[in-house]
């Protein structure tokens, strides 16, 4: 039954894994996008001088930062997930080295 459960979870954490790499793809995706839309307003705001355009030179900077932050998250996120299929890995071969030595023992 352990084995069970620990299959179980190990599989969630793979699924987790793999919902990442998409949701990373997705984030990297609008965050090149937004560094181009915010190039184009830094541009602008150094060429016209105008409050406007600092103002959207200033507003396409944070959203830069914000998928920025985003990426980070998903890496924070990934690496709790890899060192929790690690533990389990490890606990599933810990089961699977008892279970080997007692049925060396019946034999």
């Amino acid at each position: 039954m352990r084995k069970r459960r620990l299959s179980k979870q190990l599989v969630v954490v793979t699924d987790r894994l793999k919902q990442l790499v998409q949701e990373e793809t997705q984030v990297s995706a609008e965050l090149d996008y937004h560094r181009a839309l915010a190039d184009d307003a830094v541009r602008d705001a150094t060429v016209y001088e105008s409050e406007l355009h600092r103002n959207a030179a200033d507003r396409a900077l944070a959203d830069v930062d914000r998928f920025e932050r985003a990426l980070r998250e998903i890496d924070y996120r990934r690496e709790v997930l890899l060192s929790k299929r690690n533990r389990l890995l490890d606990r599933m071969d810990s089961y699977m080295d008892s279970y080997m030595d007692s049925y060396e023992d019946l034999h």
